[in-house]
């Protein structure tokens, strides 16, 4: 009689439902198992009447072969570790082969107990035959599915299957799953290895043994403590999680710390394609499809590249603008959140350095200051920020901490630049305006730098185009620090940023605007607003290092601007090169 033999699945269903599952449903494939198994009895037959040593499924140094046969051995062995390592570049083409032996590829969550990925990256993993198998699980998200183990004889038969399967499923070749994903097929994700998730430790001895810990004394933080405490917060993980949650992306299915640089390219373009196709719907004839129905097909594409977490409801189609500049903050907030979080990872063998610390490290600060209460410098930043509150924003402001910071090259990247003092083209305009941003995107600001949005980014999700954007008032910026989800909490910067004179002077959107200042030799669009500062000062009178720098006098309340036409309600400034801005100070601010 055959007894199946299934998964543990099959028992867990049947438990949920409280009745027989189906026991084929479950059933797993021992065919190549018992093959495994009888060559592997056959070696080690064959083992014990030579050495009688065991060495299956082990990785191991090779051992010097009997002195009677040692040579033959050795030139055996040697020809077919060359011809196996060969036959494999080949196959597999160059680029994307993993040698990392740190990096730890989990074995799909359906497979067998016992199941582990070995990467053999010194050719010194030991195996007693030929046989490989190619591993599919296939079903409903959030369900085990079905799968199958099939045995191959070699190498090249497993990888032939394997490419065959996935032309199958993707309707691509394996070496162009990077293409865009063919209609109603399934879309190719990226994942990075390097990391099992957001909540663990960096591969390869990363952290520390319960006899290190129990030796290690309690280490002592050598940062401000001010600086410390906006550690605290650009670093912390929950809300990091708050954010995603309130941006509907599923970390579950796609922690960052899998995150790829490329997934996230991937996503912009699936959107840039969204674009394209609002502003000419003909362009639905690239897909074979109808224009609703490319519309549907390029979202479902987005949504399968960056998963999303809707609960029980449909994932929405992106069907207008709106939606697209959802999509884009989404991927601009990722991109952020996974630097903050490749700096939370890094080099955690240093067990006699302070977490903190670590973090501050990473951010690769040339300074970070915390300003004294008391001084003119601190009065006179403070005013700037409350005195620019517009009234629509309804807006109160308690000012926790100002620091005085300068990333590590910025100024040099600047005074090497075309925007520089002596090799400025146009006239000098510099001026010192605010940026805004959540609080869980400052560990990739300030270690990156403030960011252009990438070519695969579509262009009708910026208001004058791709750059950074700055603005004069302060509620402008604070708008988008999204405090509600840090504890009332925001982080503002004040930019330095060369705007040239002239300076392209715009009253309506203008998708393209970066391209038409360009043509026009200008550098930056002054987008002008109703509402704005009457009077302007010399932030020299704050600090000496911002003589020529221009900022509003609040001693004049901001006022009617009086610009004829203008469809914004205050001004924005944008800069198309990030060569023209120098972050300045960082605000900590309650916001209620």
């Amino acid at each position: 009689m055959s007894i199946p033999v299934v998964s543990i699945d099959w028992l867990l269903k049947t438990k949920e439902t409280n009745a027989r599952q189906p026991e084929k449903d479950y059933a797993l494939d021992l065919s190549s198992l018992d093959a495994a198994s009888d060559a592997s009895v056959a070696d080690a037959d064959t083992a014990s009447q030579t050495n009688g040593d065991d060495t299956r499924g082990t990785k191991r140094k090779r051992s010097p072969s009997p002195a009677q046969d040692g040579a033959k051995a050795d030139g055996e062995e040697e020809d077919t570790l060359k011809r196996s390592k060969l036959e494999t570049k080949r196959a597999m083409g160059e680029g994307q082969i993993l040698k990392d032996k740190t990096v730890q590829i989990p074995v799909d969550a359906g497979a067998p107990y016992g199941y582990a990925v070995h990467v053999d990256s010194d050719g010194l993993l030991t195996q007693q035959n030929d046989r490989c198998a190619v591993w599919t699980r296939w079903g409903r998200v959030g369900e085990s599915g079905q799968h199958a183990l099939i045995d191959c004889p070699s190498l090249q038969d497993a990888l032939q299957t394997f490419e065959k399967k996935f032309k199958d499923k993707s309707g691509l070749l394996w070496s162009n799953r990077g293409d865009n994903p063919k209609p109603k097929k399934y879309a190719f994700v990226e994942v990075n290895y390097k990391y099992e998730s957001d909540d663990e430790e960096e591969a390869g001895g990363g952290a520390a043994t319960k006899e290190e810990k129990e030796d290690q004394k309690p280490l002592k933080c050598t940062l401000h403590p001010s600086v410390a405490k906006l550690m605290e917060l650009i670093f912390n993980q929950q809300l990091m999680d708050n954010t995603m949650a309130a941006l509907k992306y599923d970390r579950n299915k796609l922690p960052l710390g899998k995150l790829s640089k490329a997934t996230i390219m991937r996503g912009f373009q699936a959107l840039k394609n969204l674009s394209e196709l609002f502003a000419d719907p003909t362009k639905a004839s690239q897909y074979g499809l109808p224009y609703q129905q490319a519309v549907e097909h390029l979202s479902n594409t987005y949504y399968s590249v960056i998963p999303h977490a809707f609960g029980r409801e449909r994932p929405p189609v992106i069907a207008t603008d709106e939606q697209l500049k959802q999509e884009i903050e989404l991927l601009e907030n990722l991109s952020d959140m996974k630097e903050a979080s490749n700096i939370m990872r890094i080099d955690k063998t240093q067990f006699d350095v302070h977490p903190l610390d670590r973090q501050y490290q990473g951010l690769k600060m040339q300074e970070m200051t915390p300003l004294d209460r008391a001084s003119t410098e601190f009065a006179q930043l403070a005013d700037y920020l409350v005195e620019t509150r517009g009234n629509t924003h309804g807006l109160n402001y308690q000012v926790e901490e100002i620091f005085r910071i300068e990333r590590q090259g910025e100024f040099g990247r600047f005074d090497q630049s075309d925007y520089a003092d002596g090799k400025m083209k146009l006239k000098k305009n510099r001026k010192l305006l605010w940026h805004g941003s959540r609080s869980t995107n400052f560990g990739g600001i300030l270690s990156q730098g403030l960011r252009i949005a990438p070519p695969e980014a579509p262009v009708n999700g910026y208001m004058f185009g791709k750059g950074v954007y700055l603005a004069d008032m302060s509620s402008k910026s604070a708008g988008y620090c999204c405090a509600y989800l840090s504890n009332g909490t925001a982080l503002l910067l004040l930019c330095e940023a060369e705007l040239g004179d002239p300076i392209q002077e715009l009253t309506g959107a203008d998708y393209n605007a970066g391209e038409h200042a360009k043509q026009n030799g200008m550098l930056s669009t002054w987008g002008k607003g109703g509402t704005g500062p009457l009077k302007w000062k010399d932030a020299g009178v704050v600090n000496p290092a911002l003589q020529g720098v221009m900022m509003p006098d609040t001693s004049v309340k901001p006022g009617n601007t009086n610009v004829p036409g203008c469809s914004l309600l205050y001004n924005e400034y944008i800069a198309y090169d990030v060569a023209q801005i120098r972050l300045r100070y960082l605000f900590r601010v309650k916001m209620a």
